[in-house]
């Protein structure tokens, strides 16, 4: 019953239908040649950290109407997934993400950062990569699998927007399913399915200099080639832009979240030294 209820509800809230798309297409171009010209030897280290001098951010969280076996709902309050980990005390960000522009994949380092894992966990869809800490974003090599599934008893449709674009059927826990991201870019991942608050990012990359800082705002790149590069910090927009409504139960069925914040600051690396980048948000 409660299956039925949510089917029904994403067929009001007009949801996108595309198949269930797992594979490459003959359009996708290769990867660009990466870790062929680099020269440990005369790379340096950029090390640095993300702060928060303003107010302090606020974040709604969202209401959640889930259907009973009788058809009314139980109510629930979902935390918001973008909401800003700022620390009263020392205004480090932490969990933001930090990366280099400008880098020449074929002098950038190998690729070394673990194989990422996208699931649905208590109506959140996480990322799991290196450790099972679920976290909000992942780094995806181009042109590698990401591995996907839902570790719940409900209907989910993950949905994919941005560099890719794409919706596949969970409809069962522990079934896992994989899919190539052969475009580089941010992806962002939500619901097809109603649980419109829900939100992950992954970033599909050629070079792996990208991060998530610590509980101390802190990150660092090591091995990074010569040259100038501009570091990036980059939060998710976390406060509601537009909301759509249930015509029946009066609930949010849709929701878009703000523009993201990117702040960025040039750095030039020179061979053995540790370059300092620290960066303020918003």
């Amino acid at each position: 019953m409660y299956r039925l209820s949510l089917l029904a509800l994403i067929v009001a809230t007009g949801c996108d239908a595309e198949p269930d798309w797992l594979g490459p297409t003959a359009d996708d171009q290769p990867p660009a040649p990466a870790a062929t010209r680099h020269d440990p030897a005369s790379t340096g280290t950029i090390a640095g950290r993300v702060t928060w001098p303003g107010p302090l951010p606020t974040a709604p969280d969202f209401l959640f109407g889930q259907p009973r076996e009788d058809g009314t709902f139980e109510n629930r309050m979902m935390t918001n997934p973008n909401r800003p980990a700022v620390d009263p005390a020392s205004r480090a960000v932490a969990g933001a993400v930090v990366f280099l522009r400008g880098v020449d994949p074929a002098a950038a380092r190998p690729w070394d950062l673990p194989a990422v894992r996208v699931e649905w966990r208590d109506r959140q869809v996480v990322v799991l990569q290196g450790s099972d800490e679920p976290r909000p974003t992942g780094f995806v090599r181009r042109g590698e699998a990401v591995t996907l599934q839902s570790v719940e008893p409900v209907y989910h449709v993950l949905r994919g927007r941005g560099a890719d674009f794409f919706s596949v059927t969970l409809p069962e826990p522990g079934r896992l399913l994989t899919r190539t991201f052969d475009r580089p870019g941010r992806v962002e991942l939500s619901s097809g399915a109603g649980f419109y608050w829900a939100r992950a990012n992954l970033f599909v990359c050629d070079h792996p200099y990208f991060a998530l800082t610590d509980r101390d705002g802190r990150f660092r790149f090591d091995r990074v080639p010569p040259g100038p590069v501009e570091v990036v910090a980059w939060l998710p927009g976390w406060l509601p832009a537009q909301q759509d409504r249930d015509p029946e139960s009066g609930l949010v069925s849709r929701l878009t979240y703000g523009e993201p914040i990117e702040k960025s600051h040039p750095v030039t690396v020179e061979p053995g030294p540790t370059s300092a980048a620290d960066l303020t948000v918003p």
